[in-house]
């Protein structure tokens, strides 16, 4: 028992332990010892007075160890804390935290360079697209050709580090700095002093109205970036009506579809297209 082994009893505090711990080592220090025999046994009994100090002045130890005392009929449960405890791992929360972000942030660049790659196959296959692609290919050194610098942004992102969790994490601080510069220019020049929106504004509006992020923002081709800046979307009547001749358009497809389904459903309960007879010809 692990009071017994300090000398103290279960009322005493943390103190009294201390000193009776501080005590009992002097005393018992295998240095003090004149012979093997005498320092083999006082090296026990230090690991005993270690462990038990180490018990009685945890606070969840301590707790553990007095639930034993007092449910000694629990053995089964007792025995599952003094193991848990025993041979649960010992690993800094910091060190794990950092090996996730590293295995997240490997993973997550190789899947970069995955999907860019399958991107390129795709554009090579497609007629319209392979001189496009063959020419990203050549840019980004995926073809035997002399590197040369090409667009980076567009059908194929190329993958970059940046975009990977540990180094967004990493840049965190001088992106919550960006930001906030950005957004006190945005409240001060177009909420406060009401002024009209520069070009790199009205891009921003433009594609936060469409729903775009910036990377597929850029992805767009100029000309169609051009359309969008065109209808003038930052301007709330404009998107209004940008808004509702879209629905219409999307219903009209809506409806096409529809009737293009049925036509089908028609053909395949018929067994072929309608056959047209010289009776129903208007001659």
């Amino acid at each position: 028992m692990n009071v017994l082994v300090l000398q103290v009893t279960r009322d005493d505090d943390r103190n009294t332990i201390r000193r009776s711990y501080r005590r009992l080592a002097l005393q018992t220090h295998p240095d003090k010892q004149t012979n093997d025999e005498a320092k083999a046994k006082a090296e026990e009994q230090m690991k005993l007075l270690n462990a038990a100090y180490e018990i009685l002045t945890d606070p969840e130890q301590r707790r553990e160890y007095d639930y034993m005392l007092d449910n000694p009929d629990q053995m089964y449960y007792n025995y599952y804390q003094y193991y848990r405890r025993r041979f649960a791992p010992k690993v800094d929360v910091r060190l794990v935290i950092a090996a996730i972000l590293i295995l997240v942030s490997s993973i997550q660049y190789v899947g970069q360079w995955t999907s860019y790659r399958e991107a390129l196959s795709y554009l090579s296959r497609d007629p319209k697209h392979r001189s496009k692609a063959r020419e990203i290919a050549q840019a980004e050194g995926l073809l035997n050709v002399k590197r040369k610098e090409n667009g980076k942004r567009g059908d194929c992102q190329k993958p970059s580090l940046r975009r990977v969790p540990i180094v967004r994490l990493f840049f965190l601080p001088y992106a919550v700095f960006q930001w906030s510069r950005w957004a006190g220019r945005w409240v001060m020049d177009y909420w406060i002093l009401r002024k009209p929106y520069d070009d790199d504004a009205k891009e921003y509006l433009t594609r936060r109205r469409l729903g775009m992020n910036a990377d597929q923002w850029d992805g767009l081709d100029e000309a169609r970036k051009q359309f969008y800046l065109r209808l003038a979307l930052w301007d709330p009547a404009n998107f209004k009506v940008y808004t509702e001749s879209k629905a219409e358009e999307q219903r009209i497809q809506a409806a096409e579809n529809s009737q293009h389904k049925r036509y089908r459903r028609y053909v395949k309960r018929a067994g072929g297209p309608p056959k047209l007879g010289l009776e129903d010809m208007d001659l």
